[in-house]
């Protein structure tokens, strides 16, 4: 960041995570999605400056290898961030401890329906009362599940945006159709790794094209050319 301003003084800079939320569907596991949700806001934590030894993941870095020394001089040069980005999926940013038919501990993720996708912004500005910016969303499924997952996450921001939760940006990714991470390590060709999230998808072979719309694409032009309309004004928060 400083070699940054010291160049363009104006500049504004994006620190951006993959964020989400930890949970148990038993009480005697809410231990684990406690110390799982505090790993998930570690990297912010740090950069902040909040990681001193009374933090509740000191000990667990330093027997993991950190240097308290290191440590400290992080807290000591705690940045102040200027927007917040944070990445979200509803089929995958919702993780859940359970037990498994084996009787172990494991994680899933259990929610595809995004709800909890306001808490998780509450949450982060509660903690860091700073600006966000939503730099990743999308939904896998058919283009009914795409849509209802745009429709249904431009309303949580701007009811967010209405309790005065400063919610600047939001970003569609990807654009179009992806090959899954999962190729890097597959043997498969290519297209066995086809992820559909965007609001285009690749043409069926012989159209002509190479990109076909989705009715994504309609909905997605209305409310970037009805922004007001779409996520509302920034209101102060109420201190009712």
């Amino acid at each position: 960041m400083d070699a940054i301003h010291a160049v363009d003084s104006t500049a504004i800079i994006v620190h951006v995570e993959a964020a989400g939320l930890s949970r148990s569907v038993r009480e005697d596991l809410e231990a684990l999605a406690v110390e799982e949700q505090r790993r998930g806001y570690l990297g912010f934590d740090l950069l902040t400056g909040k990681v001193t030894p009374r933090h509740p993941l000191f000990p667990w870095l330093v027997r993991h290898g950190a240097s308290p020394d290191d440590l400290a001089a992080l807290a000591a040069r705690r940045l102040s961030l200027d927007i917040m980005g944070l990445n979200f999926y509803p089929q995958w940013s919702i993780q859940q401890f359970y037990i498994d038919p084996k009787g172990k501990v494991a994680q899933r993720a259990f929610e595809a329906s995004g709800e909890h996708f306001a808490e998780m912004i509450r949450d982060y500005y509660n903690r860091y009362q700073i600006p966000i910016l939503i730099t990743e969303t999308s939904a896998v499924g058919p283009d009914e599940v795409r849509l209802q997952w745009l429709n249904a996450s431009i309303a949580a921001i701007k009811q967010l945006r209405s309790e005065g939760i400063p919610v600047y940006g939001y970003t569609w990714f990807p654009l179009f159709t992806m090959i899954d991470w999962r190729y890097r390590l597959g043997n498969e060709p290519v297209e066995h790794y086809r992820l559909d999230l965007g609001l285009y998808t690749l043409a069926n072979p012989g159209s002509g094209a190479r990109w076909s719309s989705t009715p994504l694409v309609e909905t997605f032009c209305h409310y970037v050319a009805h922004t007001e309309d779409a996520i509302g004004p920034l209101l102060a928060p109420s201190h009712s």
